[in-house]
C-alpha cells in the first residue's frame, strides 16, 4: 500500500499519540510467522516489538483452510530431485519437528484442532503416478505414510497418499493466542513507512510509532514488495478462494484432504461444517494482485466441483465466502535472509501458500539465524541466482 504525504504528514482528530519505543528486535507482521518469532525471540530473552499494518492475522493468517501438514509444497521425490537426498530428509525432519511444536503449542493455549493425520487424493492416474513416487521415496525414508490405490469414499479418486500426525486447526487463534504468550508490545493499525539504519540501530517509522532497535524481522509475507523493492522479483502476491458451509449431521472427512496438485483442498469441521479452498488454476491471471475479494465465476467453479464429487455437503448452505493473499516464490520455497542495504533488517518471507505447515519451521531456522548468525541452509535467499 503506498501512502501520500498528506496522509504521512497529517493525523485524524482524536488520533492516538505517535509512540517512541526502543527495543531489541522489532518484528514487521502480524500473522503466524510474526507470532512464532515473537515468541521465540522473546524466549531467548529479548525485548520484542511487533509492527502490524492491520490486525493481527488478517492476512493469511486468518483466512487459509488450516491445514497443518509435514510436507512440502512439491512432492517428496520432487524435492529430492531438485535439492538432493540429504537436503530432503533435514528439511522433513525440521517440518515434522516444527508440526509437532505447533500441536503442542494449540493444546496449550487451547486452539481448537484435530490431529488425524491427512490424505491427499489423486485426481487422475497421471497425479496417482506422481504421489505413488513420492509415497515410496518417503516409506524409504521411514516415514509414516501410506499408499492406497483408492479413496476411502469411493469416488473415483485413484490413489491416496495418508500420512499420519498431521491436523486441522483453527488459524486465526492460533497466530492471535501465540502472539498474546509472546509478550511482545504488539501496535496494530501501524503499517511501516520507513526503514533506516544508523550505525549499529534501527530505525522504523510507522503510522502510529516510531522504533528503534538492534534488529528487524520482516513477517510480511505477500506485502514485502510494497515495503521494500528488493522482493519485487522475488515474492508475488496471489490470491486464494475459499467457502464454508454451515453445520451438518453428515461429516465424511475428518482429515485436511487435497488433491489436484493442490490446487484444491478441504476438510469439515466436528460440527460438519465444509470447507473448501481453490480452483484458482482455472483462472490464473486474474488471481494475481492484492485484491481480496472473491468473485462469482471462481466460487461457482468451487461449488460444480463439489457438487460432482460430494453431493452430500454440496446442498448445504454457504455462509462465508473469503479471499486471502499468499506470498509465493520462484522456487516454491520459502525465503530467509538480510536486505543487502540495510543488513540489520532480517527477513522470512514467500510461504507459498503453505504458512500454517512451512511458517512455523522456517521461524526455527530464522530465530536461530537472527540470534546467532546460524545460516538457515537451503531457505536461505542466496540460493536463488544472481
Amino acid at each position: 500500500m503506498t501512502v501520500s504525504l498528506w496522509q504521512d504528514t497529517a493525523a485524524w482528530p482524536g488520533e492516538v499519540e505517535h509512540r517512541h519505543e526502543v527495543a531489541d528486535i522489532a518484528i514487521v507482521g502480524g500473522g503466524i510467522v510474526g507470532s512464532l518469532l515473537a515468541l521465540l525471540l522473546g524466549q531467548a530473552g529479548k525485548s520484542v516489538v511487533v509492527l502490524e499494518a492491520n490486525q493481527l492475522a488478517s492476512g493469511a493468517s486468518g483466512r487459509n483452510a488450516g491445514h497443518c501438514i509435514g510436507g512440502m509444497r512439491q512432492n517428496y521425490h520432487r524435492f529430492i530431485e531438485r535439492h538432493g537426498h540429504a537436503e530432503a530428509k533435514a528439511a522433513r525432519r525440521h517440518l515434522i519437528e516444527s508440526r509437532d511444536w505447533v500441536w503442542e503449542l494449540c493444546k496449550q493455549l487451547d486452539v481448537p484442532c484435530e490431529r488425524n493425520g491427512s490424505r491427499y487424493l489423486a485426481i487422475d492416474e497421471r497425479e496417482a503416478a506422481d504421489l505413488r513416487r513420492s509415497a515410496e521415496a518417503l516409506m524409504a525414508d521411514g516415514e509414516d505414510v501410506e499408499w492406497h490405490d483408492s479413496d476411502p469414499w469411493e469416488r473415483g479418486f485413484p490413489g491416496m497418499l495418508y500420512q499420519r500426525g498431521d491436523m486441522g486447526l483453527q488459524p486465526y487463534l492460533l497466530a492471535t493466542r501465540v502472539m498474546a504468550a509472546s509478550g511482545a508490545l504488539v501496535i496494530e493499525n501501524s503499517e511501516v513507512r520507513a526503514i533506516e539504519q544508523r550505525g549499529d540501530r534501527v530505525i522504523l517509522r510507522s503510522k502510529r510509532a516510531t522504533i528503534e532497535c538492534a534488529q528487524v524481522v520482516l513477517a510480511t509475507n505477500a506485502y514485502s514488495r510494497n515495503l521494500h523493492p528488493y522482493f519485487r522479483d522475488k515474492v508475488f502476491p496471489i490470491r486464494a478462494q475459499a467457502y464454508a458451509t454451515a453445520p451438518s449431521d453428515t461429516r465424511l472427512i475428518d482429515t485436511p484432504t487435497g488433491t489436484e496438485d493442490g490446487f484444491e483442498y478441504f476438510r469439515q469441521l466436528p460440527d460438519g461444517r465444509f470447507l473448501i479452498g481453490g480452483y484458482r488454476d482455472r483462472f490464473i491471471d486474474e488471481e494475481v494482485g492484492y485484491g481480496d475479494e472473491t468473485t462469482p465465476h471462481l466460487q461457482a467453479g468451487l461449488e460444480s466441483w463439489v457438487a460432482a464429487r460430494f453431493p452430500e455437503v454440496a446442498s448445504l448452505e454457504i455462509t462465508h465466502r473469503w479471499a486471502g493473499i499468499m506470498g509465493f516464490t520462484n522456487d516454491g520455497l520459502p525465503l530467509v535472509g538480510q536486505l543487502p542495504d540495510v543488513p540489520r533488517v532480517y527477513f522470512a518471507v514467500g510461504f507459498n501458500g503453505g504458512g500454517m505447515s512451512m511458517g512455523p519451521a522456517t521461524v526455527r531456522r530464522t530465530a536461530e539465524y537472527v540470534l546467532s548468525g546460524a545460516h538457515p541452509g537451503l531457505l536461505h535467499v542466496d540460493r536463488l541466482p544472481g
